[in-house]
């Protein structure tokens, strides 16, 4: 995390630049979600497994903080830096994430020659260095397996979560049980490969290569918001147009809910193109939403899974018993305060793009958001490796209710 200060940078500026300094550099952007003050970029390495990755930056032009690159990033660290320097009003007030403000000290004040002696002055306070990473659980003391990214770690054997940095526990910790085998997971994602007209008997063509289960931490927030806008209707099909981008890229809602979207889009667009002596006029309108809205806890996204809705009766209190002896279990690189900043500016973006499908043209726009108590959730995702052609291919499945979670799979049936 880093935070700058007077440079009076634009965002919308900003995301503009860094966009075009990204993919000049072979980064694929995967998603752009803005809000009014902020915006998440989701994007990939250069390379055929080029990992997925984000970054949130959030502010005003002269107080905004960047989150969500890891410290040892340098390449994607220099990209943003100069980008926000070439988009600075004030370049001279910048400062680079790695530099450090140092006050000088204050001379002691020189005593009058008459004085015979000088009142003694309090030492300087010794800085504490900062403490190692723990090697052992503090609750039962099994070894534990720390690397760089780890901001949180969970013992295999009893469970205890803390967060590295201030050693607190994390109390608000659950899971869910995996309830699949191995082979119950290669035959979800085989029927996911055949899915659509174009793929039939795919499967039959890919070799599976390999089936891992991996225990994946989720930050999970409530989330509470009000939004209020302003905007014309009566100028065209804009607002349906919105409203079908908003039913296609609705990861939260199943695949009728989206259909359903999409004829109330088409059915409003053809209605509205009926109306030969349509009139443009304002609309301002006010509507609520509540959320429980996760976002993996891991700096690097894994881009396998699209979304994951927490089935939130299937949850139990974590039990680091109940995890398969062979389940690689992932650790927590993304802090709460972060996750709540990446919620935000999601919740945000949503709003937004509701917003935008009620008009033709949106003017103003103005989010609420209301985030309850985070809580970190272990949840069983079975990857499900394959090749087809000659090409490599992940399938996410969820391990609790056996849905796919997303993943690669091939337009249409190679012959």
């Amino acid at each position: 995390m880093a935070r700058y200060q007077n440079l009076g940078v634009d965002t919308e500026t900003l995301l503009e630049k860094l966009k075009a300094s990204m993919e000049k550099q072979g980064y694929k952007i995967e998603r752009v979600l803005t809000g009014e003050a902020s915006f998440l970029v989701e994007y990939k390495k250069p390379g055929m497994f080029g990992a997925k990755e984000s970054l949130n930056v959030r502010g005003v032009p002269d107080d905004f903080m960047v989150i969500g690159i890891n410290e040892n990033n340098q390449e994607i660290w220099f990209i943003v830096e100069d980008v926000i320097l070439a988009s600075a009003k004030n370049p001279q007030a910048f400062k680079s994430h790695t530099e450090t403000v140092v006050t000088p000290s204050q001379p002691a004040p020189v005593a009058p020659a008459i004085v015979a002696s000088t009142v003694p002055q309090p030492p300087a306070p010794v800085q504490k260095p900062a403490e190692p990473p723990p090697t052992n659980c503090s609750r039962c003391g099994a070894p534990f397996s720390i690397s760089q990214e780890d901001i949180a770690i969970t013992c295999r054997y009893c469970g205890f979560t803390v967060t590295i940095a201030t050693r607190e526990e994390i109390k608000k910790h659950s899971m869910l049980e995996n309830r699949l085998f191995a082979q119950q997971a290669a035959e979800a994602a085989k029927k996911y490969m055949d899915k659509g007209i174009l793929r039939v008997g795919v499967s039959r063509d890919a070799s599976i290569t390999n089936v891992k289960l991996r225990y994946v931490p989720f930050w999970v927030f409530s989330a509470s918001a009000n939004t209020s806008f302003r905007g014309t209707s009566g100028t065209g099909i804009a607002g349906e147009i919105h409203q079908a981008q908003e039913a296609v890229g609705d990861k939260r809602s199943s695949g009728f809910a989206k259909f359903g979207k999409l004829v109330l889009a088409g059915a409003k667009a053809y209605a509205e193109m009926q109306q030969k002596d349509r009139k443009p006029h304002a609309v301002a309108y006010s509507f609520s939403n509540n959320y429980i809205w996760p976002t993996i806890a891991r700096q690097t996204m894994i881009s396998e899974i699209n979304y994951y809705d927490v089935p939130a009766a299937k949850k139990i209190p974590f039990d680091a018993g109940k995890i398969p002896a062979e389940a690689e279990f992932l650790n927590t690189e993304l802090n709460e305060e972060e996750a709540k900043m990446r919620v935000q500016a999601e919740v945000e973006a949503k709003e937004k793009l509701i917003a935008s499908g009620k008009v033709d043209s949106l003017e103003m726009c103005s989010t609420n958001i209301v985030l309850g108590e985070a809580e970190l959730v272990h949840a069983p995702v079975w990857f499900v490796h394959y090749t087809l052609k000659g090409e490599n291919y992940v399938i996410a499945i969820d391990g609790c209710e056996g849905k796919v979670l997303g993943g690669g799979r091939p337009l249409f049936k190679f012959k």
